[in-house]
């Protein structure tokens, strides 16, 4: 069951009229989920030693979280303004409450060499892709809002809430693409307004994934760019904000 069809059986079961229920579902956007297991193309890799050009460099302090293969993504999963071939290689700072991290784009062709993290890295395993459909928590977020009932808005922003906390309890390690989902931390998605600022990746990491590095049972990361960045490639210029549960 996809996001969509999980949101219009919630909310049927809390009697919201299935006009009202369109409605809400028009704000949906296409997203990647990259799971440990699943039956999708292998999108890319968490953990291990990633290939970067030899200019790149090893930075201080960082770790590999994951490395994604841009032409293996299913092209009508995910609706940025991603380059069509290449790897986006994410890296991060660990910590409960880090804000240091880094993307860069691999492109097709280039020379490599595998990396040595300074801390040995992360055990490496596949990412699976499935497509999904990504809501906002808050309507607002979306760039075809338009304002309702404030008891709507409420009741829809309960059934989405309840239904990212789900999705955090699975096999999802990386949300590519979509609004992105808040967690008990208190930070909610840290994503600047949807006519500038777009969500490049979520990362949902516990202790199976990178041991106690950041200091809780489930620590979310959030690589965040500007549209107009995201489309002249300036990677460099991505922003990270984490959160916690547990």
């Amino acid at each position: 069951m996809n996001e969509l069809e999980a949101f219009r059986a919630a909310a049927r079961k809390k009697g919201m009229p299935d006009g009202t229920i369109e409605r809400w579902l028009r704000l949906a956007r296409p997203c990647l989920s990259l799971n440990r297991d699943g039956g999708g193309p292998v999108a890319g890799y968490f953990g291990g030693r990633p290939a970067l050009p030899s200019s790149a460099g090893w930075p201080e302090r960082h770790v590999h979280l994951a490395s994604i293969e841009l032409a293996a993504l299913p092209r009508e999963g995910v609706d940025l303004d991603l380059p069509r071939d290449g790897t986006l290689v994410f890296l991060a700072v660990p910590g409960p409450v880090t804000m240091v991290g880094r993307v860069i784009h691999v492109p097709a062709g280039a020379a490599v060499a595998e990396a040595e993290p300074s801390d040995g890295g992360y055990e490496r395993f596949p990412l699976y892709a499935a497509a999904d459909w990504s809501l906002p928590e808050e309507p607002s977020d979306s760039l075809a809002y338009e304002q309702a009932p404030a008891a709507e808005e409420d009741a829809y922003s309960e059934i989405v809430w309840d239904l990212g906390y789900e999705d955090r309890s699975g096999e999802r390690v990386v949300l590519l693409g979509g609004y992105g989902t808040s967690n008990t931390g208190g930070l909610g998605v840290p994503v600047g307004p949807p006519e500038t600022d777009v969500l490049l990746a979520q990362f949902y990491l516990g202790p199976d994934e990178v041991g106690d590095d950041f200091e809780t049972d489930l620590a979310t990361l959030y690589f965040m760019i500007t549209r107009a960045d995201l489309a002249a490639r300036r990677f460099e210029n991505v922003s990270l904000a984490s959160d916690f549960h547990g």
